[in-house]
């Protein structure tokens, strides 16, 4: 069992120092989904509006456009449909879009935790008076019992305060403006809402945390309020803490998350129970990227956690595999949204739209003729209908990489964090890459490097991707690390790889090429292929995989001097197998790792 597994999902979880804990002080890194959309609805990612208006700059006033955020979803349903309709559309998309079968799905993944976003106004009623909406309370405690079931902590996460905090439309304002700020009442809402979520689940230890503010003053114009998010988060914390002392707080920064400027002093010096959260999207899959939020969380003595964000597969695979190395977990968004080659976002998740979506699209984003109310009612019952585990793709190998998981090639520059043992490679790479590691990064065979100046003809840039361009050279004595993890029915293990001091071939899917001497501890079994030709140039790498357990494989190979895919191991069941490869004699380039279901 190690600080992933859900079998860490237990008690109360807390920080401790700079790394957060469960009930029984074991530590726990966090990796889940965000379900967007769920109780904040986005129309970028249900069929609706692109993110950003298409007329008009990202500083302009604009009120929001139709399907565009919760209320607007509500509000064009029942332009299309009718007022009592939209009601129970309403209520069927908050009970529909997130199911028992999702909870299922991401538990038998392997996730342990769940980012649930929600919006102020389905709990606290935008009228005069404090009047609380029992339905919105009985969806969340639906899914928190689901969350029980199949202990996947759950974090609570207001996603649109009282008036707006973001002056986006992801949180659901009236408009995009951060009214919360600007106006003493939402304020007073945001809080008392927040106290009666303490006063009602202070006992609920499935709930991983309370995120106060999701992005708060992230639009244009935004920072002369800075001081008052930090007033906020300094007057509503002992408010909680009246009627909580058992929850983990994620407190987040200004400007999409990304700003740090508020973390300066205690903010919970009562329980001191609580984490910088962070926003990261296209990172740079190195530790340089952290620098910034670790020198944060060192200087306050926090966590730090990534509860937004994500990018292509395999950057994920090896960011977040770094970012664990230093306790740092993470919530990729987002978990489902609609199939639609029109929209925009990532899903491992996606429903199709109804057959006759386009026409209610084209009313949505161009103000064309409104299907009657009949045709409207059945395309909007089609999209509830669909959104049902059973219509949807699933897209697991994205969810593989995310989680270190058999059925993965990984780049070779992208070995475990603290691994590399090198011998002091001081002259970078192309890409000035992870060049603190020591190692020398040369271009793949036939690999251009990256353009780094403005071409006068206006033409682009070539695409260059160090993940994709670099190869791993290994010299003699040198060595570097590779983990897998939820190892079920076996995974062979392998790796792309060529003498280093030729100009190499394209890879061939070939097992050959390595002659291996196999000693075998525990319950691993090594295959034995054939040596290099008479005559070719070789170097010699040497494999070993550790089990979470203890076990051991060892091997020889030796490498040829043309690019070929070579077996290393074939791994046992365990929670994790470290592979780690070393230069025995010679110097090898690295292209992948590879780790096969």
């Amino acid at each position: 069992m190690n600080k992933f597994s859900r079998n860490r999902v237990k008690g109360f979880l807390h920080t401790d120092g700079r790394t957060m804990k469960n009930g029984d002080g074991q530590p726990v890194v966090l990796r889940g989904w965000g379900v967007g959309s769920w109780m904040n609805p986005e129309g970028f990612m249900i069929g609706g509006v692109p993110l950003f208006p298409e007329v008009g700059g990202f500083t302009d006033f604009a009120l929001p456009r139709r399907f565009e955020r919760g209320r607007t979803m509500e509000s064009t349903v029942r332009e299309l449909c009718g007022t009592a309709y939209a009601k129970e559309f309403a209520k069927k998309w908050y009970r529909t879009y997130l199911s028992e079968e999702d909870i299922r799905l991401m538990a038998e993944m392997g996730y342990n935790s769940v980012r649930l976003p929600v919006s102020a106004r389905l709990f606290l009623a935008e009228e005069p008076g404090i009047q609380w909406i029992e339905e919105g309370f009985s969806v969340l405690e639906q899914v928190l019992a689901w969350c029980e079931k199949y202990r996947i902590y759950a974090i609570l996460d207001l996603h649109g305060a009282p008036g707006g905090q973001s002056a986006l439309a992801c949180d659901d304002g009236l408009d995009n403006r951060p009214h919360m700020f600007t106006e003493a009442e939402s304020r007073e809402r945001a809080m008392i809402l927040w106290e009666e979520f303490a006063k009602r689940y202070h006992d609920r230890w499935i709930i991983g945390g309370y995120d106060l503010l999701n992005e708060p003053l992230s639009g244009p114009d935004c920072r002369k309020w800075l001081p008052e998010l930090a007033r906020f988060y300094d007057e509503l914390i002992p408010r909680i803490r009246k009627y909580d002392k058992n929850h983990m707080l994620t407190l987040e920064g200004s400007v999409f998350s990304m700003d740090l400027d508020i973390f300066d002093h205690e903010y919970d010096p009562e329980c001191k129970n609580w984490c910088i959260h962070i926003h990261y999207y296209n990172f740079s899959p190195e530790v340089r990227d952290l620098y910034r939020f670790l020198d944060a969380s060192l200087r306050c003595n926090v966590p730090v956690w990534i509860g937004e964000g994500g990018s292509d597969p395999v950057t994920n695979s090896i960011f977040y595999e770094i970012a664990a190395a230093y306790d740092i977990g993470y919530s990729v968004w987002s978990w489902k949204k609609a199939d639609d080659p029109k929209g925009e976002g990532t899903a491992v998740v996606q429903y199709p739209l109804p057959e006759k979506w386009d026409v209610v699209r084209e009313y949505i984003r161009n103000g064309g003729p409104r299907p009657s109310y009949a045709e409207a009612q059945e395309i909007l019952d089609e999209m509830l209908e669909k959104m049902q585990m059973k219509y949807c793709r699933i897209d697991e190998t994205y969810s593989r990489y995310n989680l270190r998981q058999p059925g993965i090639r990984i780049p070779a520059v992208g070995f475990d964090q603290g691994s590399a043992k090198g011998n002091g490679w001081i002259f970078g790479n192309a890409f000035g890459y992870r060049t603190e590691e020591g190692m020398k990064m040369p271009l793949r065979p036939g690999v251009k490097p990256p353009q780094r100046v403005v071409v006068p003809t206006g033409e682009p840039l070539r695409d260059a991707n160090p993940i994709r361009d670099l190869c791993l050279e290994l010299r003699e004595g040198e060595a570097v690390s590779y983990t897998i993890r939820d190892v079920e029915g076996g995974c062979k293990a392998g790796l792309a790889a060529r003498a280093a001091g030729t100009a190499g071939t394209p890879a061939q899917s070939a097992e050959a090429g390595a002659s291996v001497q196999a000693e075998v501890s525990g319950t691993g079994v090594q295959p034995g292929t054939s040596a290099p030709a008479a005559g070719e140039t070789s170097a010699v790498l040497r494999i070993c995989c550790r089990s979470l357990d203890g076990r051991e494989i060892t091997a020889e190979l030796s490498i040829a001097s043309e690019t070929r895919e070579y077996t290393a191991a074939l791994l046992s069941d365990s929670p994790e197998w470290v592979l780690t490869v070393t230069a025995a004699s010679g110097a090898v380039q690295l292209d992948e790792v590879i780790f096969e279901r």
